[in-house]
């Protein structure tokens, strides 16, 4: 079973940057709630209701031009409910954020170990009647399938 799922963005101005280019924290729960559903789909074969966070902690601002990972993985499998680990790493942030000089706005400074920026748990639910099981070829199969209520 895969037990972790990555999702690589560049900020960008659709991310809902202020005047000093910061992104909101919120656009964060965002993203993990995208990679959340790919490792959920991917584990069980069907999204899931996210019941919430815990112990969300961020470490660092997130700007415009930035580049993230989001990472979830699997921790615990219960039986309708999973818990996921949650981290935000920076990978690479605009040179001129870090120089203050006189550098060509899209040149970046990867870092040599990507920043860990933020971390949180999360409890998701799939319903029994709807899980399908292990998809590890990433096949769903059967997915129009009547559901019994």
């Amino acid at each position: 079973m895969r037990e972790t799922a990555v999702l690589n963005k560049k900020i960008s101005t659709e991310d809902f940057a202020n005047d000093r280019g910061i992104i909101n924290v919120t656009r964060q729960f965002d993203y993990w709630g995208d990679v959340e559903t790919e490792i959920m789909i991917l584990c069980f074969g069907d999204e899931s209701l996210c019941l919430g966070y815990h112990n969300a902690e961020f470490y660092e601002d997130v700007y415009l031009g930035d580049y993230l990972e989001f990472k979830a993985t699997l921790i615990k499998s219960g039986n309708t409910s999973r818990t996921i680990r949650l981290e935000t790493y920076k990978i690479a942030t605009p040179t001129w954020r870090i120089n203050k000089g006189n550098v060509p706005k899209e040149l970046m400074t990867y870092f040599e170990k990507p920043k860990l920026i933020a971390e949180a748990t999360s409890i998701l639910v799939v319903k029994k009647e709807l899980q399908r099981g292990e998809q590890p070829d990433g096949i769903i199969r059967d997915p129009w399938r009547e559901v019994k209520l």
